[in-house]
């Protein structure tokens, strides 16, 4: 009966291990190893799943990106396609230390308001050309679904610079052929025996998008592909493997965003070597939980309230600073004329501000500028528009773009920011040119219409739980819902009802 109730023991105690062991999945296919790999730097999957949870938190409070989050699956297992990641860095020849396959959660966005039917007619065509990301419902909402991201961690590597940087390839980082190739394996004891051997990086992370040192292009790519990848560094900074330098504005990005000049290693002519490399280029362009986590790394709260959000922000394009041709209002003056008597025949309070971002010494004043007082902004598409980003939740942005140039950008970037956009779409004003003539009646229509309107509470905040009981109290202290502007952000899935708090 000693030896039964042993043995019996030692079974157990087998099975706990083993259920231990397999709860904390190890990625190291290829070598058990871990010379180099500094102990902070053992990747299990519930270590991973414990930072990405501490990391959805501020204090106490789920943060907003929490809502949206995507599911990870990190394990090859029975019935996985071959592609998802897990699966693919089994046959991969380089160390993986991890890898996971994310899945996004689908989601819907309104499409925008438009002050006369021409113009909706207009952006749907352009709409329809962009089914590769949403597709849109004769409901008028844009469906986005099966967005999936994939990322890789990879020990002892070092990474080819490409020829080109900056370029518009499908090789480059989100592109649709974007490749892990240029990564390979190397050994650190034969590195560092070679007399001025190169210099080995304790952690780096590839962010070789398109026009990486534009604005622009470092907000809705380079964020991106950073974030997806964010809670693989375990709070580090890595080093980071870009592009070409951008304006004094970018550097400042880069430095809110943790990471000061001596972290970003532009246009390097020489291999990068890493003891750790996170690639997370197959990133997703449009979802709220890379749009969300992007302004929490900023540092910026858009569910802000201001008792001084009363500046509707005009953005020229003008004034002779615009990097890229075209896109003029041809007749401004009588634009900015006609919102001017409009707000002082509202007697709000509310005042015109033309855009000059010489006004602003650094991103940080500007971006505290744009939370605390900025209610609409209003222009023709290009750079500047982006800087809707920093207003708060409900901004109204209002986007000016003829036939011959058209773009999803920032209707979309808005609204799934949960910000009410409207567009004016107007033939351009020559034949093949982009300058255009823009009816002020159509802007004061929907300035009338919307400026200043609160914003509903979060569609999807008590599925998720993020918001605090006095969030909702202040939304419910607001006359009614029906008073309230629409949110243009929604879940999407097919099946709906109360058991599902759908």
């Amino acid at each position: 009966m000693v030896i039964l109730s042993v043995r019996r023991s030692f079974s157990i105690l087998a099975c706990i291990t083993i259920f231990i062991l397999l709860s904390g999945t190890g990625y190291n296919f290829h070598d058990r190893s871990t010379r180099g790999i500094p102990i902070t730097y053992e990747y299990t999957t519930q270590r991973i799943k414990e930072y990405r949870r501490m990391l959805t938190k501020d204090g106490t409070r789920l943060l907003p990106s929490a809502a949206w989050s995507p599911l990870s699956l990190s394990e090859c297992i029975f019935g996985m396609p071959a592609y998802y990641a897990p699966c693919v860095a089994q046959k991969l020849s380089k160390k993986v230390l991890y890898a996971e396959e994310l899945l996004y959660p689908a989601f819907e966005i309104r499409q925008p308001h438009f002050a006369v039917e021409e113009h909706k007619d207009r952006w749907r065509s352009a709409a329809l050309r962009a089914k590769e990301r949403g597709t849109l419902q004769d409901s008028g909402w844009l469906v986005y679904k099966g967005q999936s991201g994939q990322n890789f961690v990879f020990g002892n590597v070092s990474y080819t610079h490409p020829n080109r940087y900056d370029s518009w390839s499908p090789e480059a980082c989100m592109g649709s052929l974007v490749s892990s190739e240029d990564i390979r394996s190397f050994d650190p004891v034969q590195v560092l025996a070679v007399p001025g051997h190169p210099a080995i990086r304790k952690s780096a992370i590839v962010v070789l998008s398109p026009d990486s040192n534009s604005f622009q292009h470092h907000l809705d790519r380079v964020t991106h592909i950073l974030m997806q990848g964010s809670y693989l560094t375990f709070g580090e900074h890595p080093h980071v493997i870009t592009g070409n330098r951008g304006t004094a504005f970018v550097d400042q990005l880069w430095e809110r965003l943790g990471y000061g000049p001596e972290r970003v290693l532009h246009s390097q002519r020489e291999d990068t070597y890493a003891e750790k490399l996170i690639f997370s280029c197959r990133a997703v362009l449009v979802h709220p939980w890379l749009s969300l986590k992007t302004l929490e790394a900023f540092s910026i709260d858009y569910m802000k309230e201001s008792s001084t959000r009363n500046k509707i922000v005009y953005m020229s394009r003008s004034n002779g600073r615009a990097k890229n041709g075209g896109r003029k209002v041809l007749n401004e003056s009588d634009v900015l004329n006609a919102i001017r008597t409009l707000l002082e025949e509202r007697a709000k309070g509310e005042e015109l501000v033309v855009f000059d971002e010489k006004d602003f010494a650094t991103a940080s004043d500007l971006f505290e500028w744009f939370n605390n007082n900025v209610m609409a902004v209003v222009g023709p598409h290009g750079g500047a528009m982006y800087h809707h980003r920093w207003a708060a939740r409900g901004t109204l942005v209002i986007e000016f773009m003829p036939t011959s140039f058209t773009s999803m950008a920032i209707f979309e970037e808005a609204s799934v920011l949960s910000q009410t956009y409207a567009t004016v779409i107007v033939e351009p004003s020559g034949s093949g040119g982009k300058d255009m003539i823009i009816d002020p009646e159509h802007v004061l229509s929907l300035l009338r219409r919307h400026l200043g309107i609160p914003m509903r509470r979060p569609r999807h905040a008590e599925h998720m739980g993020f918001l605090s009981d006095e969030v909702h109290d202040a939304v419910g202290d607001v006359e009614d819902e029906g008073s309230l502007a629409e949110d243009p952000l929604k879940v999407s899935y097919q099946w709906g009802g109360k058991e599902l708090g759908l």
